[in-house]
């Protein structure tokens, strides 16, 4: 089995209309100006966000588009320490040059790619960082690779961390390779949307949102 064969089979489970899997809502105080988001769960809210945010920043000048970078990456995403150079770093700099940073600040500047071009990078935390770990534990994957995993602001997402850290130091996992994962990572998600007729966002999404859950499956005789 690959990891897109288990990324896959974890799509088939999850993914239907409602997608009620995915249960954090958009905060309306803070959305910018023009945003309009419809009724719906908060994975249909969270989507029209994105694409909407998208289409402003495709015809936005300079300054709309680290407005809207800055949102996304502070108020929507949480993380606060960023500097306005780097802001407008991710907002303006080439998606080659944002890569090739490897994983320093990619839970950031993988935000912005995704407000760029949603169907094609998607967001890369501590919490998908896990999901890609523990799926090639539970599936198991033929030649898994140890994809880089983040800090993150949840207990039991850092102590899950150290636990793959261990598994795959013992299994001899190779590393991926810290300029090119981003771009695998990317081409896996966006494979494995088109055998299920999905996209490459709501696999991303789906991914945040097991965490917890791949990470019990993963190590099933552990506590947290």
């Amino acid at each position: 089995m690959t990891l897109q064969d288990a990324i896959v089979a974890q799509g088939k489970a999850n993914l239907t209309e409602s997608n009620d899997w995915y249960p954090w809502s958009v905060n309306p105080r803070f959305l910018p100006t023009g945003i309009i988001l419809p009724m719906g769960s908060p994975y249909v809210q969270n989507v029209a966000l994105k694409l909407q945010l998208s289409g402003m920043y495709s015809t936005g000048d300079d300054d709309l588009k680290q407005k809207i970078t800055y949102y996304y990456i502070v108020k929507w995403g949480g993380i606060k320490r960023n500097t306005k150079e780097n802001i407008r770093s991710y907002a303006l700099d080439t998606p080659a040059s944002l890569i090739a940073r490897g994983s320093k600040g990619i839970a950031s500047w993988s935000k912005a790619l995704c407000i760029r071009c949603p169907n094609e990078y998607a967001i890369y935390d501590a919490r998908v960082a896990l999901s890609l770990n523990c799926l090639q534990i539970i599936s198991p994957v033929n030649t898994p690779i140890l994809f880089p995993l983040l800090l993150g602001q949840n207990k039991r997402i850092s102590l899950g961390n150290r636990m793959v850290q261990r598994y795959a130091s013992a299994h001899n996992w190779a590393v991926a390779h810290e300029r090119e994962f981003y771009r695998q990572y990317n081409n896996i998600l966006s494979s494995a949307a088109q055998l299920l007729g999905s996209n490459l966002y709501t696999l991303e999404m789906l991914l945040f949102a097991k965490a917890p859950e791949l990470l019990e499956e993963a190590f099933p005789n552990e506590e947290f």
